[in-house]
């Protein structure tokens, strides 16, 4: 088994809680050498979001979807509120109380991803931390044609996110 070299997350404290609270934002960014418009079909659309993350049933323009992640990782199956989205530059849901965040700044074919979870207790930043670089990771891997990374390569790296 070997450790994942990509760049991990930051742990930074929650901006928007009162000062000694024990929350904090997961934040990572990719960039990716695809256009806008190809890295939003692979965040938004089901059956692209399939190759790497899960897959959803539902119209996110009603504000509600289904989604049943596919991988060995996870098989869980929730419903997500779309608090907001910004075709082709980001948006925001809601999976069980945990706030996601995604935004996408394009310069020429250069995409970057900047993803946040936010509200996540201290205590649980280890556990979460690396499961969110798997899934980036194998975003980035399904935009370049790459190898799909494996979950067994991820759990060591929870001493990064403490």
């Amino acid at each position: 088994m070997s450790i994942p070299t990509t760049i991990p997350g930051v742990v930074r404290p929650e901006r928007d809680c009162p000062d000694g609270s024990n929350l904090v934002t997961l934040q990572y960014q990719r960039a990716v050498v695809r256009s806008l418009g190809e890295v939003w079909t692979a965040l938004t659309d089901p059956e692209s979001l399939l190759h790497w993350y899960g897959s959803y049933t539902g119209d996110p323009t009603t504000g509600w979807i289904r989604l049943t992640m596919t991988d060995q990782h996870d098989s869980a199956t929730t419903d997500v509120r779309v608090v907001r989205c910004t075709p082709p530059t980001g948006f925001v849901v809601d999976i069980d109380g945990w706030l996601l965040e995604v935004s996408l700044h394009a310069v020429g074919q250069v995409t970057t991803v900047e993803f946040s979870h936010r509200h996540v207790p201290r205590s649980q930043a280890g556990e979460i931390g690396p499961g969110w670089q798997y899934y980036l990771d194998r975003l980035e891997a399904t935009l370049l044609g790459s190898r799909l990374p494996q979950w067994d390569e991820y759990p060591d790296l929870v001493d990064e996110y403490r």
